[in-house]
This record gives C-alpha cells, sequence and structure tokens, in this order.
C-alpha cells in the first residue's frame, strides 16, 4: 500500500496508525553479535473480518510494543489476504510475533483466525514520520525554480519516504540532505512530467490535453481555458514554445490557438478542472 498524495506547493503526511506509550516489548541497540536476520513470522489473531484485524493490530501497537519497534502496517492479497505489520529490525520477529499472539488470545472478541505477517524494516515509523514532516516543513525551500511541484508521502510497503518533483534539477538537495542527516535510501526522488525532454525542452510524456485557448484571464496570474476542460495556470518556470522549438512568452498565446498542453501537480477535478501547466507548445 502506498499512501501518498500528489499536490502543488503543499507537503502532506500520513498520519501513523498507532500512537502512545508502549511498554512491552524494549531494545535499544543491537548486540555484537547479530544472529542471521528472520525475513519473516506469521501469526493468527483473533478476527475474521479486515475490520476486526486492523483494529486488534492498531490496540497492539499502541498499548504493547515499543515506539521505536513500529515501522509501518499494511494489507497485502498475495498468496491470500493478510496484513503485515514492519518491524524495526533491531527488534527480534519472533519475540514481537509471540507478544501479539499473546496480546490477541487476551483481548481477542472473535473465534476467527486472521493471517498476519510480521517483517523487519530498516526504519521506524518514528523516523520516516519525523523526516517526513522536516521535508513538509521545508517544501517552499525545497523546490530551487518557480515550478512549484512537490509532493512528500510515507510509503509504509517500501519502508521510505517518496518525494515527488517535475524534475530532479528543481531540487535544493543540499537541504534534503541536511534535513535527513545522512540517513541513506531513506528518500526516494521520483521525477516527473520534465523528468525527460526533448532537445526542444517539452516533456517527452503524453500531453494533457491538445486543444483551442477559448479563453485568456490575465488577471493575477495568467490562466488559459482549454477546449471548455481545463484552466491551467502559467509562470515564470512555465516552458512555452512555438511549433519549431523557439521559445517564445505568454504574451504570444490567444485565444483561438491550437496548444498542446501538459501538466504536473494536482489536478482539481470540477468542470472545467483545473491545473498548473508545467509546458506548451503552440501548434
Amino acid at each position: 500500500m502506498k499512501r501518498i498524495i500528489f499536490f502543488t506547493l503543499v507537503a502532506f503526511v500520513l498520519s501513523a496508525c498507532g500512537q502512545g506509550e508502549k511498554n512491552t516489548i524494549t531494545k535499544d541497540e543491537p548486540s555484537e553479535e547479530q544472529p542471521s536476520p528472520i525475513e519473516e513470522v506469521e501469526v493468527t489473531i483473533a478476527a475474521v473480518t479486515d475490520e476486526e484485524a486492523v483494529e486488534l493490530i492498531r490496540s497492539y501497537i499502541a498499548e504493547e510494543l515499543d515506539n521505536n519497534a513500529y515501522s509501518g502496517l499494511y494489507l497485502a492479497h498475495e498468496p491470500y489476504k493478510h496484513f503485515v505489520i514492519l518491524i524495526q529490525d533491531l527488534y527480534p520477529l519472533q519475540e514481537v510475533a509471540a507478544s501479539l499472539e499473546n496480546f490477541s488470545k487476551q483481548i481477542g472478541r472473535s473465534e476467527g483466525e486472521y493471517r498476519v505477517k510480521l517483517k523487519p524494516a530498516t526504519y521506524s515509523y518514528q523516523t520516516l514520520e519525523k523526516v517526513a514532516n522536516r521535508l513538509s516543513a521545508s517544501h517552499e525551500e525545497i523546490i530551487d525554480t518557480e515550478r512549484r511541484v512537490l509532493s512528500i508521502g510515507i510509503n509504509e510497503v517500501e519502508n521510505r519516504i517518496d518525494l515527488y518533483v517535475s524534475t530532479r534539477e528543481d531540487l535544493n538537495e543540499e537541504l534534503i540532505d541536511e534535513i535527513t542527516a545522512g540517513i541513506e535510501g531513506i528518500v526516494r526522488i521520483e521525477e516527473g512530467v520534465m523528468g525527460s525532454v526533448d532537445d526542444n525542452g517539452l516533456p517527452t510524456a503524453e500531453p494533457y490535453i491538445v486543444g483551442t485557448i477559448m479563453e485568456k484571464n490575465e488577471a493575477e496570474n495568467i490562466v488559459f481555458l482549454i477546449e471548455d476542460q481545463i484552466y491551467v495556470s502559467v509562470n515564470s518556470a512555465t516552458v512555452i514554445k512555438d511549433i519549431k522549438g523557439n521559445t517564445i512568452g505568454e504574451e504570444q498565446l490567444n485565444v483561438g490557438d491550437r496548444v498542446t498542453v501538459w501538466t504536473d501537480g494536482s489536478i482539481l477535478e470540477s468542470l472545467p478542472a483545473s491545473g498548473y501547466a508545467v509546458a506548451i507548445q503552440l501548434q
């Protein structure tokens, strides 16, 4: 389950599945001699439905599990439906599994047997959330250009933070390194539409729309209505080209012109929709 939302200028960080004091299983430092890591442990808990299972698991996380042990929770469907609990790899999976089983026997109200797998993870959810919150708080400084396309989200399945940007060139990567304090691999950067461009600097990806400019609004921000389908805003970072690949200004785009438009970031699904144009080509 990849929980991430794309947006422009605002970063959203998903909330943890469990909060509160944990007091049963704790482990601060790894021992000098570590045995071979266990890839996963499977247990059953007293639940029949997904809702019953996740309620019991969240109760266990909140009441029994150490803050630093919990790394994520998601529902998997292969080879059969089950929940996966990610446990930070300094904590012994078998001990956590036994603790979960005991907890289930004590408070479980169902006669069912719901399968749950526990798997090791590199980063605790607490660490992921802390770094994601710092990135979110610095989102205005993370982007170096006027192309304000950025999203930040915790990917629980992959145990990392996914950072989406239109092109890596927009990023202040030194600031990202400073925020992550050199934690290697905790952030994965994914490039969007402007990550791959042709010789004219236009995206190689499929455009959002090809159509005629129906309106041009120059009140505060310049906004074009394309085919009564979408309002697109432009700014100084928008790449605007003519059919020969020459750079032109937005003042050369007028009602009645046929254009190809690439968008990036969030699209407001209204009628017409609205979004940000990262590139426009005048046909």
